[in-house]
């Protein structure tokens, strides 16, 4: 019985051993067949055509899918003039996406004016479908129309530079379809069809991205400034989007003033440096100008579900906040409890707890205890690697799904996250060193030596620097009550350093 399984065990090891020698076979005819026409523009211009199709079937055909509202989005509708057509709550919050909204107020309703490019995106997919249908009504596909013309150049750009690293076809060829793996998947293109920022923020991101690793290539001075006007103009569109992105402004415009390294040319240094107070200027304009992104709720989180939340002796804490002992049984507290242990607007919360400390009281308290933050930020990670509102559908009531289902079509990445992926910091840690030992050995600020690994470097600690700031700024205004709403560029961040990441041990191991 025993030499029976043992000589089963032999034939699978001699299979797949068989398996992975036609394999390699395979893949060396390929890449002498492909030698001098290796193409990563091609290839990512195939990877583009795909995700077309995926976009397609995703948004605009029967049964299309999007995210329902969890109602944090009536002030953007309100600014735009939207408005649900039905009323019944269970239909219109968390379970189901709805496609049609009326463009006529109701009573009691009024028109409220808010500043930022996510209005501005909104107000562009109205006035559209206004231009079409001549209605008193809104399809929300067309402002996954407009995101869409935007989001399939940018999934391009990043795939062709993952691609520019590479010289052989299979592995090109394994990177894009990586790239469509991780960029078109469902739990990103769902948002094109709501009201949501994190369309713009997925989109513009890998503008800025794509824009910035373009610079590993030796080109014209020309070009040179397309691609910097794209980072510019992607950049802006991100920044303003929300108060939130603002200091996002300042990371990126550091990056310019790296990219007066990539020519010899006075000129070029001096469009890089105005290049980067445009964009600092811009941040903190934004900051004056942005409403603010969080309210009195979120800042009894940011002591309940933050501070004493991480604390060992929530009694001690509060003491340095000049708060009387007693609250610590806010300790771990949520105002969005099914049933509420205190309301936020309590008189005995108003005095006492919240006037007593802000924002900046709560973020010099995670500087004294670093620990506390670490701690925290870790939480982040574990609440945003995916991406998806799991307490919001996909699908619109009429499908016949039951409440809050989430699509599976092309959800292979987000899945994977959901079920396998570490979730902690300890993860952000590993991708960190990765990339360090990955592209810096051959580290350079000579325009004239080969710059990719260069690029690639500060582009990539550039994106774990906006990821970590998204996290602190939603920890420090909110604790970990509210992560889902604000730390969308954490996950993204993450998936974008894992797709590089990997890419660049592809190539290394030169097993494909």
């Amino acid at each position: 019985m025993e030499s029976r399984e043992q000589s089963k065990t032999v034939e699978r090891i001699k299979l797949v051993v068989y398996f992975i020698k036609k394999m390699n076979d395979m893949k060396r005819k390929v890449n002498r067949r492909m030698e001098g026409k290796y193409s990563p523009s091609l290839i990512a211009f195939f990877c583009m055509l795909f995700s077309l199709l995926l976009v397609t079937i995703m948004l605009f055909l029967p049964n299309c899918k999007g995210v329902a509202n969890d109602g944090t989005l009536d002030k953007i509708m309100n600014a735009t003039n939207v408005h649900y057509i039905q009323t019944d709550k269970e239909d219109i919050y968390n379970n189901y996406f709805v496609k049609n909204y009326s463009r006529v107020l109701s009573g009691g309703q009024e028109v409220k004016s808010v500043i930022s490019s996510h209005v501005f995106f909104v107000k562009a997919a109205v006035f559209m479908d206004d231009i079409f249908t001549r209605d008193k009504f809104f399809d929300i596909r067309f402002l996954a129309l407009i995101y869409s013309l935007f989001y399939l150049p940018a999934s391009y750009l990043i795939i062709k530079q993952a691609c520019a690293r590479v010289k052989r076809f299979s592995e090109g060829f394994v990177i894009g379809g990586l790239g469509i793996l991780i960029f078109s998947d469902v739990a990103y293109i769902t948002y094109f069809n709501s009201f949501y920022p994190e369309a713009i923020w997925f989109i513009t991101m890998l503008y800025c991205i794509g824009a910035t690793l373009s610079f590993q290539e030796k080109r014209s001075g020309y070009i040179d400034l397309a691609y910097l006007i794209l980072y510019l103009a992607s950049a802006s569109i991100l920044i303003s989007s929300k108060r939130q992105c603002a200091i996002i402004g300042i990371i990126l415009a550091v990056y310019c003033i790296k990219l007066v390294f990539v020519r010899k040319n006075w000129l070029w240094s001096v469009i890089c440096v105005l290049s980067a107070l445009y964009l600092a200027f811009l941040s903190i304009l934004c900051v004056i100008k942005l409403g603010n992104d969080f309210n009195e709720t979120s800042k009894f989180h940011a002591m309940t579900r933050g501070v004493l939340f991480q604390s060992d002796n929530p009694e001690k804490t509060l003491e340095e906040f000049n708060i009387a002992p007693s609250y610590e049984m806010l300790a771990d507290v949520s105002a969005y409890d099914s049933i509420p242990f205190i309301k936020v607007d309590d008189i005995s919360l108003k005095h006492g707890f919240l006037d007593q400390y802000t924002s900046l009281d709560i973020g010099a308290y995670y500087l004294r205890h670093p620990s506390k933050l670490f701690g925290m930020i870790n939480i982040s990670i574990k609440s945003s690697l995916n991406v998806r509102r799991s307490y919001c559908g996909n699908y619109q009531k009429s499908a016949g799904m039951p409440e809050k289902a989430k699509s599976l079509f092309w959800s292979a990445w987000s899945t994977f996250k959901d079920t396998s992926a570490p979730k902690t910091i300890g993860y952000l840690i590993l991708l960190t060193i990765a990339i360090v030992l990955l592209f810096g050995k051959k580290y350079t600020l000579r325009p004239d030596d080969d710059r990719r690994s260069t690029v690639f470097l500060d582009n990539l600690i550039g994106v774990i620097i906006i990821l970590l700031s998204q996290a602190i700024i939603t920890i420090v205004n909110s604790g970990d009550a509210e992560m889902i709403q604000h730390c969308f560029l954490v996950g993204l961040g993450i998936d974008i350093l894992s797709y590089f990441v990997f890419a660049e041990i592809i190539h290394k191991i030169n097993i494909i």
